[in-house]
Protein backbone atom coordinates (compact mmCIF):
# COMPACT_ATOMS: atom_id res chain seq x y z
CA UNK A 1 0.00 0.00 0.00
CA UNK A 2 2.59 2.57 0.63
CA UNK A 3 4.43 1.93 -2.61
CA UNK A 4 1.06 2.72 -4.43
CA UNK A 5 0.56 5.63 -2.29
CA UNK A 6 3.90 7.28 -3.24
CA UNK A 7 3.25 6.47 -6.75
CA UNK A 8 0.10 8.22 -6.49
CA UNK A 9 1.43 11.43 -5.47
CA UNK A 10 3.77 11.23 -8.42
CA UNK A 11 0.96 10.57 -10.42
CA UNK A 12 -1.00 14.03 -10.85
CA UNK A 13 -3.32 12.80 -8.24
CA UNK A 14 -4.73 16.38 -7.89
CA UNK A 15 -6.92 15.34 -11.01
CA UNK A 16 -7.90 12.58 -9.43
CA UNK A 17 -8.56 14.54 -6.26
CA UNK A 18 -10.73 16.75 -8.69
CA UNK A 19 -12.80 13.76 -9.93
CA UNK A 20 -13.38 12.21 -6.69
CA UNK A 21 -14.84 15.34 -5.43
CA UNK A 22 -16.92 15.87 -8.65
CA UNK A 23 -17.99 12.81 -7.95
CA UNK A 24 -19.17 12.67 -4.00
CA UNK A 25 -20.98 16.00 -4.99
CA UNK A 26 -23.19 14.20 -7.06
CA UNK A 27 -24.11 11.21 -4.88
CA UNK A 28 -27.10 11.95 -2.75
CA UNK A 29 -26.81 11.21 0.89
CA UNK A 30 -28.34 7.72 0.82
CA UNK A 31 -25.94 6.39 -1.77
CA UNK A 32 -23.09 7.95 -0.01
CA UNK A 33 -24.30 5.88 2.99
CA UNK A 34 -24.50 2.65 0.68
CA UNK A 35 -21.01 3.04 -0.60
CA UNK A 36 -19.80 3.76 2.83
CA UNK A 37 -21.11 0.43 3.85
CA UNK A 38 -19.84 -1.30 1.20
CA UNK A 39 -16.53 -0.09 1.63
CA UNK A 40 -16.36 -1.03 5.71
CA UNK A 41 -16.91 -4.80 4.91
CA UNK A 42 -13.18 -4.22 2.80
CA UNK A 43 -11.18 -4.45 6.00
CA UNK A 44 -9.12 -1.38 5.00
CA UNK A 45 -6.29 -0.92 7.20
CA UNK A 46 -7.64 2.55 7.21
CA UNK A 47 -11.14 1.79 8.26
CA UNK A 48 -14.15 4.28 7.15
CA UNK A 49 -15.43 6.17 9.66
CA UNK A 50 -19.12 7.99 10.16
CA UNK A 51 -17.11 11.20 9.77
CA UNK A 52 -16.04 10.19 6.50
CA UNK A 53 -17.22 12.21 3.12
CA UNK A 54 -17.37 10.22 0.17
CA UNK A 55 -14.44 11.61 -1.57
CA UNK A 56 -12.88 10.31 1.93
CA UNK A 57 -13.63 6.78 0.93
CA UNK A 58 -12.27 7.29 -2.54
CA UNK A 59 -8.91 8.23 -1.19
CA UNK A 60 -8.55 5.59 0.96
CA UNK A 61 -9.19 3.15 -2.01
CA UNK A 62 -6.51 4.73 -4.06
CA UNK A 63 -4.27 4.74 -0.82
CA UNK A 64 -4.62 0.85 -0.03
CA UNK A 65 -4.04 0.75 -4.50
CA UNK A 66 -7.67 -0.32 -5.09
CA UNK A 67 -8.19 2.13 -8.22
CA UNK A 68 -5.43 4.89 -9.42
CA UNK A 69 -4.15 6.99 -12.11
CA UNK A 70 -5.63 5.17 -15.07
CA UNK A 71 -6.54 2.19 -13.05
CA UNK A 72 -10.24 3.33 -11.96
CA UNK A 73 -12.13 0.05 -13.14
CA UNK A 74 -12.90 -1.02 -9.68
CA UNK A 75 -14.47 2.88 -9.11
CA UNK A 76 -16.69 2.90 -12.02
CA UNK A 77 -18.01 -0.33 -10.62
CA UNK A 78 -18.64 0.42 -7.10
CA UNK A 79 -20.77 3.13 -8.50
CA UNK A 80 -22.23 1.33 -11.34
CA UNK A 81 -23.44 -0.96 -8.02
CA UNK A 82 -24.68 1.92 -6.40
CA UNK A 83 -26.74 2.43 -9.80
CA UNK A 84 -25.20 5.16 -10.57
CA UNK A 85 -23.94 3.99 -14.33
CA UNK A 86 -24.03 7.48 -14.94
CA UNK A 87 -21.27 8.50 -12.68
CA UNK A 88 -19.47 5.05 -13.15
CA UNK A 89 -19.61 6.04 -17.35
CA UNK A 90 -18.13 9.73 -16.10
CA UNK A 91 -15.58 7.70 -14.65
CA UNK A 92 -14.82 5.95 -17.48
CA UNK A 93 -14.90 9.13 -19.62
CA UNK A 94 -12.18 10.47 -17.41
CA UNK A 95 -9.93 7.73 -17.72
CA UNK A 96 -9.51 7.47 -21.34
CA UNK A 97 -9.12 11.07 -21.55
CA UNK A 98 -7.38 12.38 -19.09
CA UNK A 99 -7.10 15.78 -20.97
CA UNK A 100 -10.64 16.58 -20.03
CA UNK A 101 -9.94 16.30 -15.74
CA UNK A 102 -7.30 19.22 -16.73
CA UNK A 103 -10.07 21.15 -18.02
CA UNK A 104 -9.62 24.62 -16.63
CA UNK A 105 -11.99 25.06 -13.77
CA UNK A 106 -12.60 28.45 -14.40
CA UNK A 107 -14.04 27.75 -17.59
CA UNK A 108 -16.22 25.44 -16.52
CA UNK A 109 -17.34 27.54 -13.99
CA UNK A 110 -18.27 29.90 -16.58
CA UNK A 111 -20.06 27.84 -18.26
CA UNK A 112 -22.21 26.63 -16.36
CA UNK A 113 -22.39 29.74 -14.89
CA UNK A 114 -24.35 30.56 -18.75
CA UNK A 115 -26.17 27.38 -18.69
CA UNK A 116 -27.97 28.25 -14.87
CA UNK A 117 -29.17 31.29 -16.30
CA UNK A 118 -31.46 29.23 -18.39
CA UNK A 119 -32.61 27.32 -15.59
CA UNK A 120 -35.23 29.99 -13.98
CA UNK A 121 -36.24 31.43 -17.43
CA UNK A 122 -37.23 27.22 -18.29
CA UNK A 123 -38.47 27.07 -14.81
CA UNK A 124 -40.98 30.34 -15.63
CA UNK A 125 -42.23 28.74 -18.67
CA UNK A 126 -42.61 25.09 -17.76
CA UNK A 127 -46.50 24.44 -16.51
CA UNK A 128 -47.07 22.76 -12.88
CA UNK A 129 -48.85 19.74 -14.69
CA UNK A 130 -45.65 19.51 -16.83
CA UNK A 131 -42.46 20.04 -14.48
CA UNK A 132 -42.49 15.55 -13.69
CA UNK A 133 -42.76 14.78 -17.17
CA UNK A 134 -39.29 17.49 -18.21
CA UNK A 135 -37.79 15.97 -14.85
CA UNK A 136 -38.00 12.46 -16.82
CA UNK A 137 -37.12 13.57 -19.65
CA UNK A 138 -34.02 14.98 -18.40
CA UNK A 139 -33.08 11.81 -16.81
CA UNK A 140 -33.88 11.54 -13.83
CA UNK A 141 -35.14 8.74 -11.76
CA UNK A 142 -38.36 8.54 -10.65
CA UNK A 143 -36.95 8.12 -6.58
CA UNK A 144 -35.28 11.59 -7.70
CA UNK A 145 -38.43 13.19 -9.46
CA UNK A 146 -40.38 11.64 -5.76
CA UNK A 147 -37.76 13.41 -3.51
CA UNK A 148 -37.86 16.52 -5.15
CA UNK A 149 -41.56 16.77 -5.39
CA UNK A 150 -41.80 16.43 -1.39
CA UNK A 151 -38.92 18.62 -0.86
CA UNK A 152 -40.33 21.50 -3.19
CA UNK A 153 -43.68 20.10 -1.69
CA UNK A 154 -44.50 20.03 -5.09
CA UNK A 155 -43.90 23.78 -6.22
CA UNK A 156 -43.16 23.30 -9.96
CA UNK A 157 -41.31 26.16 -10.41
CA UNK A 158 -38.67 25.22 -7.43
CA UNK A 159 -39.33 21.51 -8.60
CA UNK A 160 -37.47 22.53 -12.53
CA UNK A 161 -34.79 24.03 -10.59
CA UNK A 162 -33.73 21.31 -8.55
CA UNK A 163 -34.49 18.98 -11.56
CA UNK A 164 -32.36 20.91 -13.64
CA UNK A 165 -29.45 20.98 -11.19
CA UNK A 166 -29.52 17.66 -10.12
CA UNK A 167 -29.55 17.01 -14.29
CA UNK A 168 -26.08 19.45 -14.17
CA UNK A 169 -24.63 17.32 -11.67
CA UNK A 170 -25.69 13.79 -13.11
CA UNK A 171 -24.21 14.88 -16.69
CA UNK A 172 -20.80 17.15 -15.49
CA UNK A 173 -19.39 18.29 -18.99
CA UNK A 174 -21.99 17.03 -20.94
CA UNK A 175 -25.21 19.62 -19.43
CA UNK A 176 -24.87 21.69 -22.59
CA UNK A 177 -27.78 24.11 -24.18
CA UNK A 178 -28.24 21.73 -26.86
CA UNK A 179 -28.64 19.15 -24.46
CA UNK A 180 -31.58 21.08 -22.65
CA UNK A 181 -33.07 22.02 -25.45
CA UNK A 182 -33.18 17.99 -26.82
CA UNK A 183 -34.27 17.83 -23.52
CA UNK A 184 -37.40 20.19 -23.99
CA UNK A 185 -38.36 18.75 -27.34
CA UNK A 186 -38.38 15.32 -26.50
CA UNK A 187 -40.74 16.29 -23.55
CA UNK A 188 -42.68 17.99 -26.57
CA UNK A 189 -41.90 21.89 -24.88
CA UNK A 190 -40.43 23.27 -28.25
CA UNK A 191 -43.06 26.33 -27.68
CA UNK A 192 -40.66 26.80 -24.35
CA UNK A 193 -37.54 26.62 -26.06
CA UNK A 194 -38.48 28.85 -28.82
CA UNK A 195 -39.40 31.43 -26.16
CA UNK A 196 -36.03 31.15 -24.55
CA UNK A 197 -33.67 31.14 -27.65
CA UNK A 198 -35.67 32.75 -29.67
Amino acid sequence: PCSNSARNMDGGSDSLDDLYTDVAQSLEWKETKALKKTVSSMELQDPVSDDDLAQDVFKKLEKEGHFGKGNLQFLTELLTDLGRADLGEKVRTAELEPESLNKSISDQKEEATVLRRHFRAVAQEVSPLDWKRFARHLGLSEGQIQHIGMRQKNNSYEGVIEALYTWENQLGNSATYRALREALHQAGMENVADSIWA
